[in-house]
């Protein structure tokens, strides 16, 4: 292990003791994988790096903790999967999600800020934004 992934790990387990919860192996690798990661990974991406270590239900449970922490955040794509990547900072911006490669970006310029203007009586806990199209990388290709 080399020592970006140590301090990967290191950052990873910082940020799980801050919630007060239980450290574990498993909780570990995964938000180190996800603070790693260039993307968002989907649950079968996650799975396949950090096979055999851990099974399939495992990796689905921490996903789940992570988003419900705070520590991750979760997009879908129009296939209907779910991709999740490390939420280094409160999560405000919209995404671009590319309808040829299937990757999505972080569009830091646009924001999703709340509160934001809504009818009476409504009220919001998160917004999400997903510019669909395709990215610079496929264009040239």
């Amino acid at each position: 292990m080399d020592q970006s992934d140590q301090a990967t790990r290191a950052a990873a387990r910082d940020l799980i003791g801050k919630t007060r919860a239980r450290i574990t192996p498993a909780r570990v690798d995964i938000l180190a994988t996800l603070l790693g990661a260039q993307r968002p990974l989907s649950h079968l991406d996650i799975q396949q790096l950090l096979e055999p270590s851990l099974d399939r239900v495992t990796v689905y449970r921490v996903l789940d903790w992570l988003t419900a922490e705070n520590l991750a955040h979760k997009l879908s794509g129009d296939d209907r999967v779910w991709r999740f990547s490390a939420a280094k900072a409160p999560h405000h911006h919209a995404h671009f999600h590319c309808q040829q490669c299937g990757r999505f970006y972080c569009l830091e310029d646009i924001t999703t800020d709340l509160p934001m203007a809504l009818p009476k009586l409504f009220s919001a806990d998160s917004v999400e934004i997903t510019v669909k199209g395709i990215c610079a990388s496929c264009k040239t290709a």
